[in-house]
């Protein structure tokens, strides 16, 4: 499957030109009034969310000092990379800038850990269960509904690649008992997720009831991990108003150690994949 390392080479050339910056002890402001552009811009070329344009690039490497060669052409390099399209996700037509970077992003990452609160995790969710969720996002545009699923499934690929990425994720309890889309719909997501949880790179962990409060209650998050030591760590959150991306050294340590503690509260996955079928016999009965 073909995929794109865009938004990493955008993130990784923003990284390189945030660094110059502060070793050359410019503001944001200064950099924009050379390149009469506003501050803000200059903070979105460093954090990835814009790329640059050649001119502009050569004008802010003379701006930084940058006087190596082979430093110069490999910036300008990624710059050109940035601008290549190309993946599966091109068929599906305009994706905002969000979704298409978390796509992205899970296409290059090498480890993928995080939890879930109420729902099965995106990356692990049957057709019928994301086409029931989506549903009801899209009530009244049935063809956005089928469009919206057949990009859930496709990001599903990563797992068929020849390295496919870590997989560990902490589920809150409420999501096995949540009946999204009716009884069978959900029967057959609990099986595919106890199977999903035996795959070699899948690990899942149940937060089980009886643990009462926890930390991250609040909200699901995910670290993504990619395998080239040059680009960050990256914690995307995900809420009912938005999404966002965190890449400082803080909030990835923050994230991680909250991830850990998640894992030292769950059940361990041998118990998981037991709760998980427990759930999936009971609806069995009731069915």
């Amino acid at each position: 499957m073909a995929t794109s390392g865009t938004s990493l080479r955008r993130r990784r050339l923003g990284v390189a030109l945030r660094e110059l910056r502060e070793h050359a002890s410019l503001t944001h402001q200064q950099v924009g009034l050379t390149l009469d552009c506003s501050p803000s811009k200059i903070s979105r070329i460093e954090n990835g969310e814009v790329g640059v344009r050649r001119g502009d690039l050569l004008v802010l490497l003379d701006l930084y000092g940058l006087d190596d060669a082979g430093q110069r052409e490999e910036l300008l390099e990624l710059a050109r990379e940035s601008k290549r399209r190309g993946g599966w996700w091109l068929k599906y037509g305009e994706l905002s800038h969000p979704y298409l970077k978390l796509i992205q992003l899970e296409a290059e990452a090498a480890s993928i850990r995080g939890t879930e609160l109420l729902l099965i995790p995106g990356l692990l969710q049957t057709e019928q269960y994301a086409r029931a969720l989506i549903s009801t996002a899209s009530p009244d545009d049935p063809e956005e509904a089928e469009r919206r699923v057949g990009i859930r499934m496709m990001r599903q690929e990563i797992f068929r690649r020849p390295n496919p990425p870590e997989f560990w994720v902490v589920l809150d309890e409420a999501a096995l008992h949540r009946h999204v889309g009716g009884s069978e719909t959900m029967k057959d997501q609990l099986l595919a997720l106890a199977e999903a949880s035996t795959l070699p790179n899948v690990t899942i962990q149940v937060l089980p009831f009886e643990h009462g409060e926890y930390e991250a209650m609040t909200g699901s998050f995910r670290v993504m991990r990619f395998p080239d030591h040059r680009d960050p760590d990256t914690v995307y959150l995900e809420g009912f108003s938005g999404t966002m991306y965190l890449d400082d050294v803080r909030d990835i340590r923050r994230y991680s150690l909250v991830f850990d503690h998640l894992c030292a509260a769950a059940l361990s996955p041998q118990l998981s994949h037991q709760r998980i079928l427990a759930v999936a016999r009971n609806l069995t009965t009731h069915v």
